[in-house]
């Protein structure tokens, strides 16, 4: 119908790999078209070509598809940039040009933001000041992780009536979730990327007599197959997932999370927390991360300061203490696996 308000995506297309890196942006997108909303689509980047090549193409694409939004638009309709994507420095030009001509509305949901990582490049750093310091406060609304992220985003100048909290992040599943057999069982399981970098604690949670399971990308050690199971996609990994418990960790260290990626934990929301919730596992997760908040509020796992003492902890829990875990976890995790989060988000901005 002419005249009628139209919700858009901008959707950034992700080869298929076995991370969470692809899954959340992919989910967003799908959420979207769920709703009815229509797609501008960032293809995906040849990050295996050289540096030139690749800024020539992200320059080329850049420009066709904004150009494409800011003919397809019009006045009163919104669109939702999922952030960072590529070409920050191109979405730091268009949207206010756009916005000048036409009373559209744009809406930026955070996947990262960078400025809150120490240790990137210099490059990277650049981007990042740009896209979070100067795109997002041109956003008329900001979807953000939970209210430890959001009095960040507060303090580089975003008012907090633009903000609204995500919570968690939904992860789509329409499989039937496998049966946890619990037998008292304490396994707990570790998903996402096992390099030593980020993950060092993995390598050292032997010489906790922790009972674990590894799943991920980029393993570093030497551990018996009954203990890292392998890497799979996103879809397929709730179907492969062994154990009682998933653990929320980051950094090198079994004290406390540490590195930029560990100090990221208090404000982001981590993707498998996600995971773990939407398969109806009870999560452990650092005391100071931002969604330890989130787990406590809903008794949906252990809160703890330090792995060592992370034994100690599972042997406090009771049968009838994990059971009212995965109580309250089952209809949590109906809720991810169903895209409840980000659809209620949507809807507070109405």
């Amino acid at each position: 119908m002419k005249g009628e308000k139209m919700d858009y995506i901008i959707e950034v297309r992700n080869k298929g790999e076995a991370h969470a890196g692809a899954k959340a942006p992919d989910d967003i997108a799908e959420i979207c078209r769920r709703r009815g909303m229509k797609s501008f689509v960032i293809p995906p980047m040849p990050f295996d070509k050289n540096l030139f090549y690749r800024q020539f193409v992200l320059l080329i694409e850049s420009i066709k598809v904004w150009i494409h939004i800011a003919k397809t638009v019009k006045n009163g309709d919104r669109v939702i940039w999922q952030h960072p994507a590529p070409g920050v420095r191109y979405a730091n030009r268009f949207i206010p040009w756009i916005k000048k001509r036409k009373k559209v509305e744009f809406i930026a949901l955070i996947h990262d933001l960078e400025t809150l990582r120490d240790g990137i490049g210099q490059q990277r750093k650049s981007t990042a000041i740009i896209a979070d310091l100067k795109l997002l406060p041109r956003f008329d609304y900001v979807i953000s992780h939970n209210k430890f992220m959001s009095e960040y985003l507060h303090s580089i100048g975003i008012s907090s009536e633009k903000i609204v909290n995500l919570e968690i992040f939904d992860y789509l599943y329409n499989e039937p979730v496998p049966e946890i057999i619990r037998n008292n069982g304490k396994k707990v399981i570790v998903a996402g990327n096992l390099t030593r970098e980020k993950s060092g604690y993995v390598y050292k949670l032997k010489e906790l007599n922790v009972d674990m399971c590894l799943y991920g990308v980029n393993y570093e050690g030497d551990i018996p197959d009954d203990i890292y199971k392998g890497a799979f996609s996103p879809d397929e990994l709730i179907q492969h997932l062994e154990g009682n418990f998933g653990l929320v960790w980051d950094g090198t260290s079994v004290e406390k999370c540490t590195g930029n990626t560990g100090a990221y934990l208090k404000y982001n929301n981590p993707h498998k927390t996600s995971l773990y919730l939407a398969a109806n596992l009870p999560v452990i997760i650092w005391s100071q991360a931002a969604m330890a908040d989130f787990v406590k509020r809903n008794n949906i796992g252990i809160v703890i300061d330090d792995l060592h003492h992370l034994s100690e902890s599972l042997k406090g829990v009771s049968e009838k203490d994990y059971q009212e875990m995965q109580q309250n976890v089952r209809m949590i995790g109906k809720k991810i696996r169903q895209g409840y989060y980000f659809n209620t988000a949507l809807d507070a901005l109405k």
